[in-house]
């Protein structure tokens, strides 16, 4: 059994890694717990082979430039801290809200510690492990003052089977369980949320996917009790790299996109259609040899760059 768990970790880190921008290609789901928590050091391997220290990102426009994330690594590639400052203006003129996070780990390197520094009421996570690292127990403190609790249960398969977090402000509780296909990924999330006056009905969200022999995922498709409706298909090259996404959300509403490799760059192509309208860009991601991202820049339709991002790092 203890075979198994570790097999269901290893799935973990498979999917967290594949692809080659999770942002632009997300493929299977995760409870927030795994998503927030067990995922945060995914890349960590590569930092430590790396040997890097600080990752700064910078966002160019129109000749300016903004420090817009800063990530402090310790040897092993695990976050210590961060600062990121997320542009919320749709054409990047630098509408900022900033955000603040520090990490601490216990002697496994596992998580205990999240602390959200952003406003002037911080805000600190903390985390508790059972023997075979999964988290058991979160408590979430503002100004110091306990404010949220929350319990985990695994099957045996250490997969998260439900969530339930108390409300210690508002004497509520939400519980959030899940389901799994043979693939461990996620199928089916419940909520049941008894935080919210009248919405007693629970919310339902089901993932269906359709693999290849190789366990890729070519096809999601994601509804929702709330109506909610999307069809994902996906395409590979012959030596297994994201080749190209199809998206149907909503009734008139599609995004296509093209990825084209060439030594350590990635071009991707996007076109998005909503009813009679299409619009269509390009974005060009560098890499250096070891895999880190350099530089990624995004052009409109006729080629002209409207902004970048410059990645620059600090060595141990």
């Amino acid at each position: 059994m203890k075979l198994q768990r570790v097999t269901f970790r290893a799935l973990l880190i498979i999917f967290a890694v594949f692809g080659i921008q999770q942002k632009l290609y997300t493929q299977a789901e995760y409870p927030r717990a795994v998503r927030t928590y067990l995922k945060i050091n995914d890349n960590a391997k590569l930092i430590k082979q790396s040997k890097i220290s600080i990752s700064t990102e910078i966002l160019q426009v129109t000749g300016n430039e903004d420090t817009v994330k800063m990530v402090f690594y310790d040897p092993d590639g695990y976050i210590l801290k961060e600062t990121v400052k997320i542009d919320t203006s749709v054409d990047k003129r630098g509408e900022f809200i900033t955000r603040k996070f520090s990490y601490i780990y216990n002697n496994f390197k596992l998580l205990t510690e999240k602390i959200d520094s952003s406003s002037s009421s911080p805000k600190k996570y903390t985390l508790k492990y059972d023997e075979l690292y999964n988290i058991t127990d979160e408590e979430v403190f503002i100004n110091n003052k306990l404010t949220q609790k929350y319990d985990y249960e695994y099957d045996d398969l250490s997969r998260l089977i439900e969530s339930s977090m108390k409300d210690l402000v508002n004497d509520c509780r939400i519980v959030d369980t899940y389901d799994y296909d043979s693939y461990n990924n996620l199928v089916l999330s419940t909520t049941k949320n008894k935080c919210i006056p009248g919405e007693d009905k629970p919310i339902l969200v089901k993932y269906n996917y359709k693999y290849d022999k190789d366990y890729r995922i070519l096809g999601k498709i994601t509804s929702s009790s709330a109506g909610e409706y999307k069809t994902e298909t996906f395409t590979y090259t012959a030596d297994g790299k994201p080749e190209s996404s199809y998206e149907i959300s909503g009734k008139d509403s599609y995004i296509t996109r093209k990825y084209v490799y060439d030594n350590n760059t990635v071009r991707i192509k996007k076109i998005e259609t909503i009813g009679e309208l299409s619009t269509s860009s390009d974005i060009l991601i560098k890499y250096d040899q070891n895999g880190n991202r350099l530089i990624e820049e995004y052009y409109d339709t006729e080629g002209k760059l409207l902004y970048s991002y410059k990645f620059v790092y600090n060595y141990y």
